[in-house]
């Protein structure tokens, strides 16, 4: 099982995105091979768009990068701190807990 999801909500705890301020935002896409994941909102590159049907103005737009995968954490819904994840069976499912206040993240 794994312990981050697409949709789960994480913040940036190392690297170039992180700052004073709390960065966090939803999980879109996770490349396990490379070890990234790319969030919402964060590590926004900008990418320059040629003419086409689909896009007939074309010009230049903004979508989110790739952060590594360990520098990054799940954001507990229930204590709404980051935290490591573990993974407890609950009756027959395998579901995953917040290490810091033993809630449910799933």
């Amino acid at each position: 099982m794994q312990k981050l999801k697409v949709g789960d909500t994480v913040q940036v705890m190392k690297g170039a995105e992180r700052t004073q301020t709390v960065k966090r935002g939803k999980v879109l896409a996770i490349d396990r091979e490379k070890r990234r994941v790319r969030v919402e909102g964060l590590r926004l590159v900008k990418r320059h768009l040629r003419k086409s049907q689909q896009n007939p103005e074309g010009g230049i737009i903004e979508k989110p990068g790739t952060i590594d995968l360990a520098n990054v954490m799940v954001v507990c819904p229930k204590c709404d701190k980051p935290s490591r994840v573990g993974i407890r069976m609950d009756g027959e499912k395998k579901k995953r807990f917040c290490k810091r206040c033993d809630a449910f993240i799933d």
